[in-house]
């Protein structure tokens, strides 16, 4: 059994012995684009909580903001804390969390608050976080590269994948219409 929700699935059944193909379509909602490119010399912590603020003014619901790693998690969240309404809550989610904080940013907002989950690529796949409407992407991820000749694997923070960029908007439709915030040019979109 083979599954996923963004795989090419004829090329898989033929390698396979042209076995069948099973295909659920799902249900998802329209997600409207917001491309707003990173201004020259700019962070992008300074840019993701510029945008935060403006996704909390402009749109309603929770958001999910994509983020390369921990130590911008921490410090968007920092940034961010005196300066949202009291009725929103920051929650950080990635892999080094307890469960505890994990399930507090993937549960949902209670009643009259809002929430802004700051995650890795942890939320990027097979989860939904309810509420959630609004998607800001910082377009970059952290990946494990093997270095030959040192030996040793390191952290190298790169540019998503169109495919991820693509799975990152979905997580705002999964509920209802939603709007995903891009922290590049359009015409960078089309070039990844």
């Amino acid at each position: 059994l083979v599954m996923s929700a963004t795989l090419e699935a004829a090329p898989i059944a033929r390698v396979l012995g042209d076995v069948p193909v099973i295909s659920s379509e799902g249900r998802a909602f329209p997600v409207a684009v917001v491309y707003r490119p990173l201004p020259r010399n700019a962070r992008i912590v300074d840019q993701v909580v510029a945008v935060a603020q403006e996704a909390l003014h402009e749109q309603t619901g929770s958001l999910l903001v994509f983020l390369p790693g921990a130590g911008e998690i921490r410090r968007v969240a920092q940034q961010l804390q005196g300066q949202v309404p009291d009725h929103v809550i920051i929650a950080p989610l990635y892999g080094n969390l307890s469960g505890e904080a994990q399930d507090r940013a993937i549960a949902p907002a209670p009643e009259g608050t809002r929430k802004v989950v700051l995650a890795t690529a942890i939320a990027e796949t097979s989860l939904t976080i309810e509420g959630v409407r609004v998607v800001i992407d910082a377009g970059q991820q952290r990946r494990a590269v093997f270095d030959a000749n040192s030996g040793m694997t390191r952290l190298v923070t790169g540019r998503v994948s169109k495919a991820s960029a693509e799975q990152r908007k979905g997580r705002a439709g999964r509920m209802e219409p939603g709007v995903c915030y891009r922290l590049w040019s359009e015409s960078e979109q089309f070039g990844l």
